[in-house]
């Protein structure tokens, strides 16, 4: 292993090498895809919804004050800024997490604390971590996260006091961590492509009934979709965009905001951003929670 930094390899293989080196583009373009305000709402969606993903991956619930505790702890023990090159660093993190599973003994909080010093370390990479849940893309494929990850309880403690553990390896933990990271991105990069977004929206406004029974017409589609693109527009150029007449193109807009999916600006009354509730964000990004049947504990 490399003296300065323990949990990494001496010989990292030229294919997870390439998977980094493709991490980084891909998430460059994902954020170059997102106004900063959908960004915003899109992490807000992703934060609340990894302890519903962590439940998959852990089978069981941790409780916040267990995982501050324990992450507090283990964040210590990161020596991510000896690693010069931005590649290594990424593998460097992921060998980081296989190394807090293997050596940590959080028995509530373990999972999540090396989940979410990985999070951590990826924003600190400029990998935009907050616009793609690593911790979604593991409760997809836990049954192979929990089949390569070492385990705490399955070191012994010899006589010479050398611990000996199961003998899983670490770069196919990571080839399978890589995998994880690059296909997340691409889900959300498909997601927010413009004509599918273009498409999903229209859809959802001509056929969701909380949008109906709130009295949203269908033709504000188009402008809600340029304020889906751009996270806030003035009031004025939304109201345009909708092609109305300015009393019903306000009364649309109020509506809109009545159930959630335009909220205004807290700083500038003149003006509107984008808002994602849930259930909304479930219509126009498909499978944006996993299916009931990948619901299983692991």
């Amino acid at each position: 292993m490399n003296a300065s930094n323990p949990a990494l390899p001496d010989s990292i293989p030229p294919s997870i090498l390439t998977s980094a080196d493709l991490l980084v583009t891909k998430t460059a373009f994902l954020a170059g895809m997102v106004a900063p305000e959908t960004a915003a709402c899109l992490s807000n969606l992703l934060m609340n919804s990894d302890a519903r993903f962590s439940r998959i991956i852990d089978g069981y619930h941790t409780e916040p004050e267990a995982l501050k505790d324990a992450f507090n702890s283990a964040n210590k023990q990161s020596t991510l800024e000896k690693v010069p090159e931005l590649r290594r660093r990424i593998v460097a993190v992921l060998a980081h997490h296989f190394h807090l599973l293997q050596t940590q003994a959080f028995p509530d909080a373990k999972g999540a604390v090396a989940r979410l010093i990985i999070h951590q370390h990826l924003a600190q990479l400029g990998l935009h971590p907050h616009l793609w849940s690593l911790t979604r893309g593991l409760a997809r494929r836990h049954e192979e996260y929990q089949a390569l990850a070492p385990t705490h309880r399955s070191q012994v403690r010899e006589p010479t006091d050398r611990v000996q553990t199961s003998g899983k390896s670490p770069l196919s933990f990571m080839k399978l961590m890589l995998e994880v990271c690059l296909g997340e991105v691409d889900y959300m990069t498909a997601a927010l492509n413009r004509q599918q977004l273009r498409e999903a929206v229209i859809h959802v406004l001509k056929t969701n009934t909380r949008l109906t029974e709130a009295g949203i017409r269908a033709g504000t589609a188009p402008a809600f979709f340029a304020l889906l693109i751009q996270g806030t527009l003035p009031r004025s150029e939304f109201e345009a965009f909708t092609g109305l007449q300015p009393q019903a193109a306000s009364d649309q807009l109020n509506r809109l905001i009545n159930v959630g999916i335009a909220v205004n600006s807290s700083s500038n009354l003149q003006t509107v951003q984008v808002g994602l509730p849930l259930w909304f964000a479930k219509d126009i990004f498909p499978d944006f929670s996993l299916a009931k049947s990948e619901f299983k504990p692991g």
